[in-house]
């Protein structure tokens, strides 16, 4: 049966509009002996080799040549690829150079980005970039950045190497951190860039010798606001859109042998003052990391630390439904996209939160392992996990498995299956929770894009209305995006290794955006749309909608500045607590607020945003100010300061909350850093900080101190919580 499914979808999917393909193409020369990397690409090969050239303007002026010339050639030995990168530039005193941070944004700086889609299956791809500074900017592309129907930002503001942040993994993944160096130079005629690449840090097919692989390259030429690609790219997309891209030919290469054991050592106090207990926790384990097949990858762990973690950002939360805080843990971070099903934040079946995190807390992690990797036109995830005792937390089980069948034209189907299981000794009654699921994605031509899922979940306590689907339709152009979509999920859907905030719904959704780009003036795109989201509970009244009307605006300068007006009703049917001590009582609501946003020039030495909120709140009143500021001295150090301040008032009560951020980042070279976050939220009456030291080597093994601390800041007093140090040594060793 499913043969025949996926012979009939092979049918259907022919039957779409057939696409044309770039046809611009380079090849790679094989070389005998490595290249010195010193960035100044001196060595006769560089010389020999062709260039890929001939770069074709994106913004500000479609199809036109870029105003600068750009080469990027490609060498090879049996163990390696070397690109060498040449950004010529007619005012090289005025290249623009502010980021020295590891995986920093990109797009405030002059820089290079390069897709390598090593399968050549046109959909997925490896991510490197760099700018003048020589940082290490590297990501996982898997379906051309598209997730649950949602196609990733088009090349405006913080696009391609700005907007992905860490945490944000579902198609995305700039969380994984490749073996690899760089190193860069400037002279009188712009900037150079010398990239090595293990091939044992690549995964491609082993059974084809020469290789041809999907590529493309990007230039940001940052003071004209230039985006240029060697294959051209439309406005309505980034480079994530391998279908899209040129080829890299003449690749007589086979995969290497490849395990690596990364064993590690985390020790350090730890000090909860409410218990009044020091304990010195000394910690040691190890991943091992082996490649069972050229496109297969096995990851082992054993003790998982995760010392080197950033803490969460506070939030303020004026809603009833829970708030989503991103994975940050480097071994869940890894492949992660392969895993992702439903619809990011609203219905994740599959959230490595829930995996040793329980109420906030650290549950060891025993060991566990991973499977990633492609078979033929199948992309496939396994993931195992176990857990200890921690307090009264049991020991769980976590299971995960995730395939997807890839067809042209951006198509895909696939399933999961997610199973949480407790585990230890004594157990009167094991505790499980199963969930399982299909998707579908089709593609219609360049434009349409049709997704869709339906999931179900077993647990023993629920039993009926447990399942949940979704369908999403978009259109894209450079001008238009019309997307709409219907949204179901019942009552005792319970997904418990993934995040579904809200349950008992149906929810249409519907958005509209025109976004013209001017060639020429202060405005580098109009922004304007429309969005109308409802929910209904299943017993067809409204319980929620907002109107959401944006005239939004992005400046040449790489400023924002928007005015938009939301309109909302509630129907609540139980009161619910928005702050300690104060509840919104039971009723049918309607209100709307105005909200006024701007943004600087995040490249400048000085920059910062505003982002004011007024209007009415249930039957009240909200003001929201938020304003940030900003300083940087180069690319070495950068520091911002968030306040935000929320106000409500009504007649069943009012509050105050402040709401202070202070980040504070000085990079001595690309590879060691100094990173400060220090928070203060008036709502929990906290203060805490987190400081961390890096010197990192390759895949983000190296040197880690962190140091964090807690206090609680009643009656104005600064009375400690707790109190950790860390230290952190892990290193790499290949085999």
């Amino acid at each position: 049966m499913k043969i025949k499914f996926l012979g009939f979808l092979s049918v259907c999917i022919s039957l779409c509009p057939a696409r044309s393909f770039a046809s611009v193409r380079v090849e790679a020369t094989k070389i005998e002996k490595a290249i010195i990397l010193d960035g100044r690409l001196e060595e006769p090969e560089w010389r020999a080799a062709p260039p890929a050239t001939d770069f074709v303007q994106q913004r500000p002026q479609e199809e036109q040549p870029s105003s600068e010339r750009t080469e990027v050639r490609f060498l090879y030995n049996s163990s390696k690829l070397f690109i060498g990168i040449i950004c010529y530039d007619s005012e090289p005193a005025r290249i623009v150079d502010v980021q020295s941070r590891r995986d920093g944004d990109l797009s405030d700086s002059d820089s290079i980005l390069i897709i390598l889609d090593t399968y050549h299956d046109r959909r997925n791809g490896f991510l490197f970039g760099t700018n003048p500074s020589g940082i290490q900017y590297d990501a996982q592309i898997m379906a051309e950045g598209v997730s649950g129907g949602q196609m990733t930002a088009a090349g405006v503001g913080r696009s391609a190497g700005g907007t992905t942040q860490r945490g944000n993994v579902a198609a995305v993944n700039l969380n994984w951190d490749a073996d690899w160096k760089v190193q860069t130079s400037r002279d009188s005629e712009g900037w150079k860039a010398e990239i090595e690449i293990p091939l044992g840090s690549l995964r491609f097919k082993g059974s084809e010798s020469p290789q041809t692989w999907g590529l493309n390259v990007m230039r940001n030429i940052r003071r004209k606001n230039e985006q240029s690609f060697w294959s051209p790219i439309p406005q309505a997309y980034n480079i994530y859109r391998v279908s899209l891209a040129g080829e890299l030919a003449a690749l007589d290469i086979r995969p290497p042998r490849n395990l690596r054991l990364i064993p590690y050592i985390s020790l350090g106090p730890h000090k909860d003052y409410s218990k009044d207990k020091t304990d010195f926790r000394r910690e040691v384990g190890f991943d091992v990391k082996y490649g069972l097949t050229p496109t297969l990858t096995l990851d082992v762990t054993a003790n998982t630390d995760f010392a080197q973690v950033e803490v969460d950002d506070e939030q303020i939360n004026l809603s009833r439904f829970d708030l989503f805080f991103p994975e940050k843990r480097a071994f869940f971070l890894e492949n992660a996209g392969t895993f992702a099903f439903g619809v990011p934040r609203e219905t994740d079946l599959f959230f490595s939160r829930r995996i040793g995190i329980e109420g906030g807390r650290e549950v060891p992690i025993l060991g566990g392992g991973r499977l990633t990797g492609k078979l033929g036109r199948y992309n496939l995830g396994i993931l195992a996990i176990e857990t200890g005792r921690e307090g009264i937390a049991t020991g769980n089980n976590f299971f995960v498995s995730r395939v997807r069948r890839e067809f042209q034209r951006r198509s895909s189907v696939g399933f999961i299956y997610t199973n949480r299981e407790t585990v230890g000794d004594g157990l009167s009654q094991r505790e499980y929770n199963h969930a399982f699921g299909s998707d579908l994605q089709l593609g219609f031509g360049e434009n349409w894009l049709f997704s869709g899922y339906i999931a179900k979940t077993y647990s023993p306590h629920l039993q009926g209305d447990d399942y949940a689907g979704n369908l999403h339709l978009s259109y894209r152009t450079d001008v238009w995006r019309i997307e709409g979509d219907y949204a179901e999920v019942q009552e005792n859907f319970n997904p418990e290794v993934g995040f579904v905030p809200r349950h008992g719904y149906r929810s249409p959704f519907f958005r509209i955006v025109f976004s013209p780009s001017p060639e020429k003036g202060w405005i580098r795109q109009w922004n304007p749309h429309f969005t109308i989201r409802r929910h209904y509970g299943f017993d067809g009244r409204l319980e929620s909608e907002r109107q959401h009307y944006d005239l939004e605006i992005f400046r040449t300068d790489g400023g924002q500045m928007s005015v938009t007006y939301n309109r909302d009703q509630e129907l609540l049917r139980v009161p619910f607590e928005i702050h300690p001590g104060v509840f919104v009582p039971p009723g049918a609501y309607r209100f709307g607020q105005f909200e006024a946003f701007f943004s600087s020039d995040p490249a400048a030495k000085f920059f910062g945003s505003f982002n004011l909120t007024r209007g009415d709140f249930y039957d009240g009143d909200l003001a929201i100010y938020d304003f940030e500021l900003g300083f940087r001295t180069g690319p070495q150090f950068f520091t911002t300061l968030n306040l935000v301040n929320t106000g409500v008032e009504a007649d069943w009560g009012r509050f105050n909350t402040n709401l202070a951020r202070l980040r504070l980042n000085y990079s001595f070279t690309p590879t060691r850093f100094l990173q400060a976050l220090f928070q203060y939220n008036s709502r929990l009456n906290q203060f805490s900080s987190n400081i961390r030291f890096g010197w990192i080597n390759a895949s983000n093994t190296g040197l880690y101190m962190v140091y964090n601390d807690r206090y609680n800041t009643r009656d104005d007093r600064l009375d400690p919580l707790d109190r950790a140090f860390f230290l952190k040594f892990s290193y790499g060793i290949d085999f």
